[in-house]
């Protein structure tokens, strides 16, 4: 068994309507997992449906039929939706899922089937997209082997272009069988494989044509054409989401580096941190913070890291993490800054509604602590918690609990 699970393709836009389309998979399942409302599956041999085209590829069979398709529309949805973006992604996923739907309520014979349902047909589609669109790019898969009362586990890397050769050329060749045994086009599985990915084949090479997805120059065609050793037709000035596997990956080798090198976990972690720090990524610098802060007992951050950490989450309006942040900043640091306590003080009282926990921190901080041009605004904060106090808001902690 392969199970495909992540990929080192660029990743443009986060993946947010591929995970959408996996909710939608599940929910359409939980909400009628007997499949009693068969209006929603493809009719065979009762007439065109055009409806059941888009209904149908979210429907399942069973938990196993959906968790296998969710698999495979996670690896090939995120490169897809990365090229397109959410709009893009869905509507290439719904234009193949209908093509296979269509095709076969049209030109098919029945053969004794009465319905079909699945995402694999759209999915297969997706396959044939990054077949065409990324066949340089790896998978990560793991494959699992079982023989001799053990099971053998492998996590190779995949190319794109190899995995989805084999299994769209399976399915076009047991789709061809299925019908050369009947003398007809019969229904099978194998057909709404190979003919979601016939679709995705017509989708990709229409993109590409009129220049609607940027491949940077290393989509098939372009290998094709300029050979495995040729430079790439263009550059992009997109910088791409790193996905969470390349993230993971490259975690894991600075600590083995660092390990190697004797170097000590803290400064590992620091560095770590001022790298997210400096490339912008406020989330997954307090992500790691907040790991860092509970494997490495005691650590502690120098003042600087700390507060570019504070001014990155007050920017993005994490006010939540921004307060942990802020009141650990003041209990640890050995010269804190009293702009840091007014600041914690400011949001406190103006963004979460915690006057009584906000008053608190500017009795930490006197006027003579504070320079001359914050002393009035110290003054308007304390005003401004005393009314807010006042008008019996609602408080349930005063304390502030640091991160």
């Amino acid at each position: 068994m392969i199970i495909p699970w992540g990929t080192d393709a660029p990743i443009y836009h986060r993946p947010y309507a591929t995970i959408a389309v996996m909710i939608a998979c599940v929910l359409v399942f939980a909400a009628d997992p007997y499949h009693r409302h068969t209006e929603w599956m493809l009719a065979l041999g009762d007439g065109i449906h055009p409806v059941q085209w888009v209904t149908n590829i979210f429907m399942h069979a069973d938990i196993m039929h959906l968790l296998g398709n969710l698999l495979f529309l996670w690896a090939f949805g995120i490169i897809v939706e990365g090229k397109l973006g959410a709009i893009g992604f869905l509507a290439v996923y719904l234009a193949m899922g209908v093509f296979q739907s269509g095709s076969i309520q049209l030109l098919a014979d029945p053969a004794g089937s009465q319905h079909m349902l699945g995402a694999s047909g759209a999915i297969y589609g997706l396959m044939a997209l990054c077949m065409i669109w990324a066949p340089r790019n790896d998978l990560y898969c793991v494959v699992i082997l079982s023989g001799f009362m053990r099971l053998l586990i492998f996590q190779p890397e995949i190319p794109i272009l190899w995995f989805a050769a084999f299994y769209i050329a399976w399915e076009v060749l047991v789709a061809s069988l299925t019908s050369a045994s009947v003398q007809a086009l019969a229904v099978s599985s194998a057909l709404a494989h190979a003919s979601g990915a016939l679709g995705g084949v017509i989708v990709g090479l229409v993109l590409l044509k009129f220049d609607l997805v940027d491949c940077e120059g290393w989509d098939l065609l372009s290998r094709m054409k300029h050979g495995r050793t040729g430079t790439m037709n263009k550059t992009s000035k997109r910088t791409p989401h790193r996905s969470m596997v390349e993230k993971v990956q490259k975690k894991v080798a600075k600590a083995k580096k660092a390990k190697a090198a004797g170097e000590a976990p803290d400064l590992v972690a620091l560095r770590t941190l001022r790298g997210h720090l400096d490339a912008d990524e406020t989330e997954a610098a307090m992500g790691f913070y907040r790991s860092t802060r509970r494997r490495l007992k005691g650590w502690r951050p120098p003042d600087p890291e700390r507060v570019d950490l504070i001014k990155a989450l007050v920017a993005a309006q994490a006010w939540d993490d921004a307060v942990g942040v802020m009141q650990a900043y003041l209990d640890e640091s050995n010269l804190p800054s009293p702009k840091i306590r007014l600041k914690l003080a400011e949001v406190l009282i103006r963004r979460l509604d915690r006057p009584v926990a906000g008053l608190r921190t500017l009795e930490r901080v006197g006027e003579t602590d504070l320079p001359s041009n914050l002393v009035d605004g110290r003054r308007k904060l304390v005003a401004l918690a005393e009314q807010i106090r006042d008008e019996g808001v609602l408080e349930l902690d005063a304390e502030v609990q640091p991160i």
